[in-house]
């Protein structure tokens, strides 16, 4: 029985590995919708600038979907890498 509980912890731990990780907009706000509901309000607000941030966030949702986040990271430095 300690066999099969083993390679059910094992499974589990081979299908967290395998799982998507979330966007740092999704780990953030909980959904790009939610930020996107959020940015929409403060220019409505007239907080953010109406033709500027649709255009950025026409930007970040290609950026969340096509999962383009996870190639970029910083070095120890500071700077930014893209790819790996």
């Amino acid at each position: 029985m300690t066999s099969v509980r083993s390679m059910l912890d094992r499974v589990r731990k081979l299908e967290a590995a395998r799982a998507a990780p979330r966007s740092p907009i999704e780990l953030t706000y909980g959904s790009f919708d939610a930020f996107e509901d959020q940015t929409l309000a403060l220019i409505d607000e007239g907080k953010l600038d109406r033709g500027d941030m649709v255009a950025v966030l026409t930007a970040l949702r290609r950026w969340h979907t096509d999962r383009l986040w996870g190639g970029w990271r910083y070095r120890g430095d500071g700077s930014p890498e893209y790819g790996r």
